[in-house]
């Protein structure tokens, strides 16, 4: 009885033991498992969705909008805010909510995260400005150019109909959007063929006979369908309405809407490349379409024999053989021949039954011109076209007037090789790009996938998705798993890869150690001790883990996600950089000894302590020639200890280390250069005990002209420092070729926006030819006001983690006055960009000093919220003598609810500027949902604290340079010191909280609610302060006004 009982209790444990082997997989099943996952999931959402658009600018995308964020009312009249989001955000930030999809829209900037959407939805995917990581943002300012229509409402179309998925069929045309609603167009919304004629809805599905709609077979056509219908490749005849072309006959169509709102364009319906006008009045029986055409054949034999003799020694004939129409047959004859190929007895029948008069019988050859007025090959396409671009003379002028009724205009396949581009038309033609070329919609790339062959077996796609829930795989699981999948595919694809070469299973220990090296997350590290542990004690049975145990694992880490995700590019530049260049005060002639005693200086006269903590070595530090082994090598002349030794005493004096190089084949003057040599000269400067790392633009090999080239060629040394793991900061110096502000966040610290600076507050200069942001030959020689022009329409692209970078300071290099220098430091303040001085440290004077040092200007810079100032308005001004002059009003927010004002006067004369708060606070007119106007900031009371009333006087000045007074002393437990400051020991933003006056600056005066400032402003100078709320001051409500 014994041994049976043993007998039987081991076949127990054997039978139990079985059972959960039956219930686990080793890693490569369940790799395998994985594997069809992710193909169902990347079937369901073939696109990545880990980037929001808005950083890219306005774009043709493809929106949705949030009904669960924004509900709409249920009266159209009822305001409403609309709010569009991209692909990636529909997903990532709305993915459980109810969206209505709009398709493409054109000129559009992603809405999530701005005051457009509530602040309980925000943007998981954009870099938030406070702390420069990624996500969550809310509150954000909106894009000012979108425009929206009914569509973001959920409703479509003339008819306003809302959009039910669920039960609309039939095809809908979106128009091409010649104008938005505010102007009386349709901007791009969705017809429903019946309405486009003027007919409801009910009209047509219920009042109109079979006799009366056209009918086609729509294999290809993109349709509304019934989700509970017909079965998915069923084809069916769908039905037209009788008057609307058939679809083989137009490639799009621009609404009746639209057509009003820019008429100019009703006279080419007719014209070679369009259909005649279909009236909103119901269209045309086939009858009065082959009648009309007729008429319009006519007008154009009247039109061209009118002209024929006016134009007889030009080329440019007007005639229906000319480029206007074909050669052979005139638009209205295809039009009736294609009409009689589709013309159906159940047509006919309708138009008999209607009492619509016959057709007059009429050969179609008679609407040709005659063979004795034909010239040459004019009919020849490419001779019409080149005659429509080429010609002064006024092919429009020919056309006939158009019907005074209102009818929609359908467009043919090649409609935009018709246009008259006579001097007279294109300036209205121009202005709606989607009529010169056919409009590219942006499409987000594709989810990564890795291919065979790129990683180990069985490794290539592990996709780790917390629990695996993907088996039915619909939106909502699909987004999750996707999610986990792109943060953690590539650190679980290394631990796992081991495992999977060998088919060796994955123990609950070596979860754990993995995920305590991974996080040090004990509550994580249990989780999976638990879930490994769980069944049999036996040692080789933990060994085998089971797919619910890995899950459980994984879930357990799924919290840590954003976390392991969300820094910025590499963790630095919260703030602008601050430092020393050496390219403007010394060029190539540049040395050891130079550099180390400019670090001694920035030390003694407090600069370090002040926030400029890098000192960058520019260009021509290098050999003429790589090693042998193809390494960078210094100059022995110029640093005998080699590079590191240089960095290692900057170090010691509690500075970093900064280099040079360029994305070229050489730096700009003509040294080695690291294009095709990235990775090794990374991690060259990382050796070395580089900090910080310039990249130039020079001899770049034609890799630019588009933003795509551009940021692969920047990208490659982005990605080699990275693998560095140490942490350098990465200042692209591109020029703002190809628009880094649009792509730089992403790999890169700061970007330049411009040509090079030179020591001119306003002076042109043609090796400067630009003078707008959008500059095809950045040049270089550029002037002070012409690097503001260029940042005022971009400033909101810099946040914190990348920073438009307008070029080094060239404050005291002795080009401009003091007032020019001080409005020239402070405008660099005031729109964030990297304050690196370039003047010689070691020799500059008691002025330059005072403006490079002073702490309430710096505090605007480096403040914590990030907020670049914007122009509010900008004036003309009294010319000075290089015929420059211009006045403008710069309004920036701060972190603690203040702000920061620069009035600046680039005039030939001193002026008293006025600000009033009204236009301060223009920015602050709505409330969190977009809409409302609620009370402004201006209803308060507001303190006045000049910026530059504390400026250091010269005596301290000087006594500073003397080395007869400390500046690194412990400068903040003297909450009394006006001029002096150390950031070292309290950072800027805890200064401003313990009110420093060093960094408030002098309070002046009070600004009452609704009032004004005034300021007394030198020419070429600036009159910059903080503005704080007055304390007691509160807001009424609206109803207390």
């Amino acid at each position: 009885m014994e041994n049976g009982q043993s007998h039987g209790g081991d076949g127990r444990k054997a039978r139990a033991d079985s059972q959960d082997s039956q219930n686990s997989q080793t890693a490569l099943e369940f790799i395998d498992s994985q594997l069809q996952l992710e193909a169902d999931a990347r079937e369901a959402l073939p696109y990545a969705f880990d980037h929001c658009t808005q950083p890219l600018g306005p774009l043709r995308q493809n929106l949705y909008s949030c009904l669960t964020c924004n509900p709409p009312p249920n009266s159209p009249s009822d305001s409403y805010t609309p709010a569009g989001v991209c692909y990636s955000c529909s997903i990532a930030c709305h993915g459980e909510h109810e969206l209505v999809e709009l398709f493409n829209k054109r000129n559009f900037t992603c809405d999530c995260g701005t005051t457009r959407l509530p602040a309980t939805s925000p943007c998981t995917l954009r870099i938030d400005p406070a702390t420069g990581i990624k996500g969550p943002v809310h509150s954000q300012p909106a894009a000012p150019d979108n425009t929206y229509n009914q569509n973001f409402r959920n409703r479509f179309c003339g008819c306003g109909e809302l959009y039910d998925p669920h039960t609309e069929k039939g095809t809908m045309f979106q128009c091409l959007g010649l104008a938005n609603e505010s102007e009386g167009g349709c901007g791009e919304d969705w017809w429903h063929p019946e309405c486009i004629l003027g007919n409801t809805r009910d009209t047509f599905s219920k009042g109109n006979s079979k006799a009366e709609l056209v009918s086609k077979q729509e294999p290809d056509a993109t349709t509304f369908e019934d989700n509970n219908g017909d079965q998915e490749g069923e084809s069916e005849l769908e039905e037209f309405p009788q008057g609307f072309p058939q679809e083989d006959d137009f490639e799009t169509l621009i609404c009746y809407k639209c057509v009003d709102a820019i008429p100019w364009i009703k006279r080419y319906a007719g014209s070679t490349g369009f259909l005649p006008p279909v009236s909103k009045t119901g269209g045309m029986t086939e009858a009065e379409q082959k009648s009309q055409l007729l008429n319009w054949a006519d007008k154009y034999h009247e039109a061209g024999e009118k002209t024929q003799e006016e134009l007889r020694d030009s080329r440019a004939q007007p005639d229906l053989n000319g480029y206007d129409q074909p050669s052979e047959t005139t638009s209205a004859e295809e039009s009736i021949q294609e009409s009689g190929n589709h013309t159906s007895d159940a047509k006919g029948e309708a138009a008999t039954h209607q009492g619509e008069s016959a057709v007059p019988t009429r050969p179609l050859s008679s609407l040709k011109r005659p063979a004795e007025d034909d010239d040459g090959d004019q009919g020849s396409p490419q001779h019409k076209k080149t005659k429509l671009e080429n010609s002064r003379h006024c092919y429009y002028e020919t056309l006939p007037q158009p019907p005074s009724e209102a009818f929609s205009l359908f467009l043919k396949e090649d409609f935009r090789d018709h246009f008259c581009r006579c001097p007279k038309c294109y300036p209205d033609l121009c202005k709606h790009r989607q009529l010169l070329e056919e409009e590219e919609s942006y499409e987000p790339p594709m989810s990564e996938d890795d291919g065979e062959g790129e990683g180990s077996v069985g490794t290539r796609s592990l996709l780790d998705r917390g629990e695996a829930a993907l088996n039915n795989v619909d939106r909502v699981r699909a987004i999750e798993g996707v999610m986990v999948y792109n943060h953690l595919k590539d650190k679980v694809k290394s631990f796992l890869q081991p495992f999977a070469e060998s088919g060796q299973a994955v123990g609950a220990d070596d979860i754990k150690a993995y995920f305590e090296k991974l996080r040090g997350d004990e509550q994580a590290i249990k989780a999976a001790a638990m879930a490994g542990s769980s069944g049999s004690g036996d040692e080789d049975h933990r060994r085998e883990q089971s797919v619910r145990s890995i899950a459980v694992a994984l879930a357990a880490l799924a919290p840590g996600v954003s976390a392991l995700g969300s820094t910025s590019y590499n963790g630095l530049a919260k703030t602008p950089q601050m430092g020393w260049d050496n390219w403007n005060a010394y060029g190539c002639d540049i040395d050891a000894d130079t550099l180390l005693e400019t670090a001694e200086k920035m030390v003694d006269f407090g600069f370090r302590d002040l926030g400029y903590k890098y000192v960058i070595l520019d260009d021509c530090w290098s050999n003429q020639q790589r090693s042998p082994n193809g390494s960078l090598v210094a100059n022995v002349t110029k640093f005998p200890d080699g590079i590191k030794a240089v960095a290692d005493k900057i170090h010691d004096m509690g500075l970093l280390f900064g280099m040079y190089s360029s994305a070229g084949l050489y730096t700009c003057a003509q040294y080695p250069a690291s294009l095709g040599h990235e990775a090794q000269d990374a991690q060259t400067f990382a050796d070395w005990g580089v900090d910080y790392l310039k990249y130039d633009n020079c001899y770049n090999q034609g890799q630019e002209g588009t933003s795509k080239l551009t940021f692969d060629r920047y990208n490659t040394m982005s990605q080699a420092l990275n693998k560095t793991e140490r942490p350098i900061f990465y200042s692209m110096c591109n020029w703002g070729r190809d628009y880094p502000w649009n792509w730089a966040q992403t790999m890169a610290n700061s970007w330049r926006i411009s040509g090079d600076v030179y020591d001119s507050f306003d002076r042109p200069d043609d090796r400067c030819p630009c003078t707008t942001y959008d500059c095809p030959l950045p040049g270089f020689h550029c002037s002070i006001m012409n690097i503001i022009g260029k940042v005022a329409p971009i400033v909101d692209k810099g946040q914190p983690g990348g920073w438009n970078d307008l070029d080094a300071l060239e404050v005291g290099n002795g080009g401009m006055s003091d007032d020019e220098y001080k409005a020239h430091f402070s405008m660099w303040a005031l729109v964030k960009s990297p304050l690196i001085m370039g003047t010689n440290i070691p020799k500059m004077t008691a002025a330059t000093y005072s403006i490079l040092a002073n702490p309430a200007v710096i505090a605007i810079n480096q403040d914590s919220a990030g907020m670049p100032a914007y122009r509010v308005w900008n004036r003309a001004a009294d010319l000075d003598d290089f015929d420059q002059g211009e006045i403008s009003l710069w309004v920036g927010t701060l972190a603690g609810g203040d702000y920061v004002v620069g009035l600046l006067n680039a005039g030939n004369t001193p002026l008293q500027m006025n600000a009033t708060l009204e236009e301060i606070f223009v920015d602050k007119r709505t409330t969190a949902g977009g809409s409302t106007k609620g009370p402004l900031p201006s209803s308060n009371g507001w303190d006045l604290y000049d910026l530059w009333a504390n400026r250091m006087d010269d005596i301290t000045a000087n006594s500073v340079l003397m080395g007869n007074a400390t500046v690194n002393g412990t400068i903040t437990d003297t909450p009394n010191s006006t001029t002096l400051y150390n950031a070292t020991e309290m950072a800027y933003a805890d200064g401003v909280k313990r009110n420093n006056t060093a960094l408030l600056g002098v309070k002046t005066s009070s600004v009452p609610p609704m009032g004004t400032i005034q300021a007394m402003v030198p020419s070429h100078g600036i009159a910059m302060y903080r503005l704080r709320k007055q304390e007691g001051a509160s807001m009424k409500k609206r109803d207390e006004l």
